[in-house]
C-alpha cells in the first residue's frame, strides 16, 4: 500500500469501521498467524505523540491527514 492509498477497515480502538485506518501496532505469536491492530485517524493521532511511535506511524499519520485534506476539499 501507497501512502497515497486510502485503506477502509476496522478502528480497533472506537470499534466502528472507517474510510481511512493506519497499523498502529503488531501481534507477532510464537507460532501461527499474527495480526495487526489498526486505528483511524482521530483515534491514532494520541498514539503517534507517544513516546515510543515509531517513524512510520508518524508518517502514515501525515499522509492520512493529506488524504482527509484532499477529500475535504473535494467537497
Amino acid at each position: 500500500m501507497s501512502a497515497g492509498e486510502a485503506r477502509p477497515g476496522h478502528c480497533s480502538w472506537h470499534g466502528g469501521f472507517s474510510w481511512d485506518v493506519v497499523l498502529v501496532h503488531v501481534i507477532e505469536q510464537g507460532s501461527g498467524p499474527g495480526g495487526g491492530v489498526y486505528a483511524c485517524l482521530p483515534c491514532a493521532r494520541p498514539l503517534a505523540k507517544r513516546r515510543d511511535a515509531s517513524d512510520f506511524l508518524r508518517e502514515q499519520i501525515e499522509a492520512m491527514e493529506d488524504r482527509a485534506a484532499l477529500r475535504k476539499a473535494a467537497r
